[in-house]
């Protein structure tokens, strides 16, 4: 293909990739609610079990509630079409690789995909309604010669975006293992060398989880924390069997040819 036809070509896959996407916000227009329901729902926990009764979600300006359902829909909408979205630019691009690239160009995507889900789910289901349980229980009523009450008024822009921080962060976090295996490949890092920096690996574990969490509480950091610093233990284990399929090839290879290869690492 000359350079004008990989362009003409580029040029239909983003348009194909663009109509999927609006096509797919046009139909979660029909389905926002409840995509607020069921991203509101560790929250609502929370705040029934720290304050012992039904949770409100306020908004300050009217056209609040209409920004928030749409920045809902659309989100749901990149989530629905995203497969289509890869598929179209994975056609643009797979003609130019060779057959091994395009088998190890479909594992990262599909790890990657399935790391950054997960941990958005674990940050859904394990992360959210502890963390947000420990900071709706700071409410409370002070009393003495000038009584006051510390209550929560939360609104609907800043619950979804509590959420959507909680999930973003926690499954960037699950790409540790993907992020590291390529380093890994690539010959950037060994398993010796993050051996070595494992003790320095879960004081690094604690500040991400820090940085990664919305929350300002010390348990959702904890409940971060510990997956990261497994999951980094996980990357040694993949980076070494990485390691040791090259070297059991460059041994065949050897045998092979009558050479004398030193296997990597």
């Amino acid at each position: 293909m000359t350079f004008l036809e990989h362009l003409y070509d580029l040029r239909k896959r983003l348009r194909n990739a663009a109509l999927i996407f609006v096509l797919a916000t046009i139909g979660s227009f029909f389905f926002f609610k409840t995509y607020f329901d069921w991203l509101t729902r560790p929250a609502r926990a929370a705040y029934t079990a720290a304050l012992g009764r039904e949770p409100t979600f306020v908004f300050t300006g009217p056209t609040e509630p209409f920004w928030v359902y749409t920045k809902l829909a659309m989100y749901g909408a990149l989530i629905a079409a995203s497969p289509f979205i890869i598929w179209e630019l994975w056609k643009f691009v797979a003609p130019g690789l060779y057959r091994k690239e395009k088998k190890l160009a479909l594992l990262v995507t599909i790890a990657t995909a399935f790391c950054f889900v997960g941990g958005a789910l674990f940050g859904y289901a394990l992360i959210s309604k502890p963390a947000l349980t420990f900071l709706f229980g700071l409410s409370e009523a002070v009393s003495g010669p000038l009584p006051f009450k510390i209550e929560p008024f939360v609104r609907m822009e800043e619950m979804v975006g509590f959420m959507l921080s909680m999930l973003l962060g926690s499954g960037a976090a699950f790409e540790l293992p993907v992020v590291l295996s390529v380093l890994g490949w690539m010959g950037l890092v060994t398993a010796r060398g993050l051996w070595r920096f494992n003790k320095y690996a879960l004081i690094l574990s604690a500040v991400i989880g820090g940085v990664l969490t919305p929350g300002p509480d010390v348990l959702s950091q904890l409940l971060m924390a510990g997956p990261l610093f497994g999951l980094f233990n996980l990357s040694i284990i993949l980076v070494w069997l990485i390691e040791r399929a090259r070297r059991k090839k460059l041994e065949a290879l050897a045998k092979e040819t009558g050479a004398d290869l030193v296997p990597y690492g």
